[in-house]
């Protein structure tokens, strides 16, 4: 339901800020006004990468998470800090906006988990009902299952760094992800095929799944796969999520980033290659 996190560092104004550098060679903007995306059937909102403003009912600071939302109309809203995550899938009639939402946070949102797992899962779905503005912009609320509203959302969608081509060729490669502290985590190899493998050291998950690409004009991806044997048994599971690319830049290489669930935790996944 769009619960309250805490921003303890924010970590997804940062990455936001280097995507659209990165896109533009290193200045530039990544408004609204520059072309690009999809205009296919699947929703009437193109898919893409939305900045977003969460206000809170109860007079609680707002907050600018980053949405990533698929050609599949899967979304996942990516608080900063990595402190939440909030998963559903969008259903569109003519002008209206409609879904139920899951949210995951930190355990303890001042030390995030350095595998990127979020193991606090709402009690409650919330229950999402708007409006599309425009092909690029909506607006919604969220409310528990007695129909009070909890938060107000405004989503904008960054044409520039949504309209980069993706393909699997491009996206294949093996990406690390790193701690704060800079130790490596587990690393990600992503094939032609877009086969995924991976195996957690530190906790024994072993990642094995799929990548595809639903619409190789706009810089969002599906993801599917299964976590076993890994340390702490709720890890274990099918999950499904979305990510995307931030470009390279002059210090940085290719970064894969995903978030997916699986119904009891989810995880985020941010890797170099």
């Amino acid at each position: 339901m769009f619960r309250k996190v805490t921003d303890s560092g924010g970590a997804a104004a940062v990455l936001w800020a280097s995507l659209i550098l990165a896109a533009c060679g290193g200045g530039g903007s990544g408004g609204s006004s520059s072309s690009g995306g999809s205009d296919g059937d699947t929703t009437s909102l193109k898919a893409g990468l939305y900045e977003t403003k969460v206000t809170y009912a109860n007079g609680a600071p707002s907050q600018k998470p980053v949405t990533y939302f698929s050609p599949t109309s899967k979304f996942v809203i990516v608080f900063g800090g990595d402190a939440g995550l909030t998963f559903g899938t969008f259903r569109f009639s003519g002008s209206s906006i409609s879904a139920t939402s899951t949210d995951y946070r930190q355990l303890d949102p001042v030390q995030p988990d350095t595998d990127g797992f979020f193991e606090k899962r709402g009690s409650q779905q919330g229950v999402i009902s708007g409006t599309v503005k425009s092909r690029e912009s909506a607006e919604f609320s969220t409310a528990d299952a007695e129909g009070k509203i909890s938060t107000n959302v405004e989503m904008q969608r960054q044409n520039l760094v949504s309209g980069l081509g993706i393909s699997l060729n491009r996206a294949s490669g093996t990406y690390v992800m790193v701690d704060s502290g800079g130790e490596s985590r587990v690393a990600l190899v992503v094939k032609t095929d877009g086969s995924l493998d991976a195996q957690y050291s530190k906790i024994n998950c072993v990642l094995a799944g799929d990548l595809s690409i639903p619409d190789t004009s706009v810089n969002v991806f599906d993801v599917s796969f299964t976590l076993s044997s890994c340390a702490t048994d709720n890890r274990d599971g099918e999950y499904s999520g979305v990510g995307f690319f931030v470009p390279e830049s002059t210090d940085k290489g290719r970064q894969l980033v995903f978030a997916a669930h699986n119904g009891e935790v989810a995880m985020k996944f941010q890797g170099t290659r």
